[in-house]
């Protein structure tokens, strides 16, 4: 099974507000691409001290 990137979108706008990010009144999260989304995510969850771990599709994820 794969994941489209609507879904993914949709993903990372749920994980953000899992999170209780608040975007700006000027923001629109829904306008964002998906690397910026993935982006503001990996971000936010950095800043509060989670463990990140990214997958490229390019390379394999390392731990």
């Amino acid at each position: 099974m794969s994941i489209n990137s609507n879904q993914r979108k949709q993903f990372l706008l749920k994980e953000l507000k899992r999170i209780g990010y608040k975007p700006s009144e000027n923001e629109s999260l829904e306008k964002l691409s998906l690397y910026e989304l993935e982006m503001l995510v990996i971000t936010k969850k950095s800043e509060r001290g989670n463990k990140v771990l990214t997958y490229n599709a390019r390379m394999e994820a390392f731990e």
